[in-house]
């Protein structure tokens, strides 16, 4: 029942999740060097995993919003393009913090190297009209508890990513 709700949860935020018209660069494939991501259907959905050098599988963003479908990015395009920002960003230790912003006048989900810093690089952008922050709040801590890596900071979240990933790991053993 409990993992029915989570995924109740999931579907209903990650819906609200759209990817920008920004194509990802080819260099932006760069190899790992820890963390691998990856989109794979979990549950019948295109989602973005982080595969640890543990080996876990941790579903990060579930691909559900067909929003940009008539611009060419359904659910599998966004989480294929998403996936491989994550691993960009990553390999690149970009990939430090999570937070929100605005790009193009679009709400954005962002990457920062530093708890307090602005936008390095767009994960995602939101649609027109939510509210960044409190998108990624509910997103990110539907697998992790309410003391977990969400740190509020002048309006904005910030989100450990490696923190995120510990407690996600914890919560779907």
């Amino acid at each position: 029942m409990i993992k029915l709700k989570l995924l109740a949860t999931v579907t209903t935020v990650s819906a609200t999740l759209t990817l920008s018209h920004v194509a990802i660069n080819p260099s932006m494939q760069a190899k790992s060097v820890g963390t691998d991501f990856t989109c794979q259907n979990w549950q019948g959905v295109p989602t973005t995993l982080a595969k640890t050098p543990d080996q876990a599988s941790v579903p990060v963003l579930t691909w559900q919003s067909d929003y940009f479908s008539n611009a060419g990015y359904d659910p599998s395009t966004r989480c294929q393009l998403v996936s491989g920002r994550f691993q960009y960003f990553y390999n690149n230790g970009q990939l430090q913090y999570m937070t929100t912003g605005r790009m193009n006048g679009m709400p954005v989900v962002c990457v920062t190297e530093e708890k307090g810093g602005g936008c390095e690089g767009l994960l995602f952008t939101l649609k027109p009209g939510v509210d960044p922050t409190r998108t990624l709040q509910q997103l990110m801590a539907i697998r992790v508890r309410a003391s977990g890596p969400l740190n509020q900071t002048d309006g904005r979240v910030y989100i450990n990513f490696e923190d995120y990933l510990t407690q996600a790991k914890q919560t779907i053993k």
